[in-house]
C-alpha cells in the first residue's frame, strides 16, 4: 500500500491487486475530516469511511482520482466498488493508515471501482 498526497487529499492505494473481498459498495466519493479520500453513503449523510483505493487507481496532482482506464472519479461522483471491509482498518493494514483512521475505525479496501451515471 502506498499513500498518495496532491493538493491538500490524501488517498491510500493498493500496489497490487491481491484479490479479497467480494462485497460490493456504493457511495459518494469524498473527503474524511483527516483529508483522505474516502466513500458517503449514498443517502448524503455526513458520514465518511476511509478507501484504500484499488491498484492501478492514482491521484492526480488536482487531487481526483484517476482509474486505470483514465476515468476520472472527482469529490462527489457516485461510485460503485467490489471489496471487503474492515471493522479496523488500522488493525488490517497497520500504522501506514494512521493518519486516515484511528484505531478502531472503519474502512474499505476495494479491488474495483468505478464511476456510476444516472
Amino acid at each position: 500500500m502506498t499513500i498518495e498526497t496532491q493538493a491538500g487529499t490524501t488517498a491510500l492505494m493498493q500496489v497490487a491487486d491481491l484479490g479479497g473481498g467480494d462485497a460490493a459498495f456504493e457511495g459518494i466519493v469524498t473527503v474524511s475530516p483527516e483529508g483522505c479520500l474516502g466513500l458517503a453513503p449514498p443517502d448524503g449523510s455526513d458520514d465518511v469511511t476511509v478507501v484504500v483505493w484499488p491498484a492501478g487507481v492514482s491521484l492526480s496532482g488536482e487531487g481526483e482520482l484517476k482509474t486505470s482506464s483514465g476515468e476520472a472519479l472527482v469529490v462527489g461522483d457516485k461510485v460503485f466498488g467490489g471489496g471487503e471491509m474492515f471493522d479496523d482498518l488500522q488493525e488490517h493494514k497497520g500504522e501506514a493508515v494512521a493518519g486516515c483512521v484511528a484505531e478502531g475505525e472503519p474502512g474499505y479496501v476495494l479491488g474495483s471501482v468505478e464511476k456510476l451515471t444516472e
